[in-house]
């Protein structure tokens, strides 16, 4: 990996692991609003295999928080030549990813643009070959419904978060059957990190 894309990448996971610790110890609440909620290695590591494997080159993120996964995303992109659109609710946040995107040097790759993402799905056009969602769960299938008809046969939607505590889970569970319920879909849980949801569009 590109030293430059690296050192930003390893300097966020410290940044979210200093996070988490410092959560547990005080018992605080985290806020949405300024905690990374990013994914974990194991996960952007999948995703930028998941990448290369498909040979994507239209990559669409929901909930790009601080930039972690979509620098991973934006690694592999690099090499298929495709790009990154990354989609970010909050302004400071998405000021924050895109200052580290182009510190990471993947500035005319990866694509940070902040609103609600049902409206900016909607000014997408496709085909798309991969989306990768990891926003607030009770939205997670109305950002399916609007990616799937965008999405090219063969191209995967992934979900993060289908292995939560209760109530989160309950939210997950919702999501599966939705998603499993279409007819032009094959989909999956794969144990990954915190549980992925991975679907196919077969026609």
């Amino acid at each position: 990996m590109d030293p430059r894309i690296k050192n930003v990448i390893d300097s966020l996971a410290a940044e979210f692991e200093a996070e988490e610790a410092e959560l547990r110890r005080t018992g605080a609440e985290m806020s949405f609003e300024t905690a990374a909620l990013q994914a974990g290695p194991e996960v952007a590591g999948f995703l930028n295999l998941l990448i290369r494997l498909l040979g994507a080159r239209s990559i669409v993120e929901v909930g790009t928080s601080y930039g972690y996964t979509a620098l991973w995303m934006g690694e592999a992109a690099a090499d298929t030549g495709g790009r990154v659109i990354g989609m970010e609710y909050y302004p400071a946040k998405c000021t924050r990813a895109r200052e580290l995107v182009d510190l990471a040097g993947l500035s005319n790759i990866v694509i940070v643009r902040q609103g609600d993402a049902a409206e900016l799905i909607g000014e997408l056009e496709g085909p798309i070959d991969l989306a990768f969602i990891d926003a607030a769960k009770p939205a997670y299938m109305a950002y399916f419904d609007e990616l799937l008809p965008k999405l090219r046969t063969g191209g995967c939607i992934v979900a993060d978060n289908m292995i939560l505590p209760e109530r989160a889970r309950e939210e997950a569970r919702a999501y599966q059957a939705h998603v499993r319920a279409q007819p032009s879909v094959r989909s999956m849980e794969l144990t990954i990190g915190d549980g992925l949801e991975m679907s196919v569009k077969v026609a």
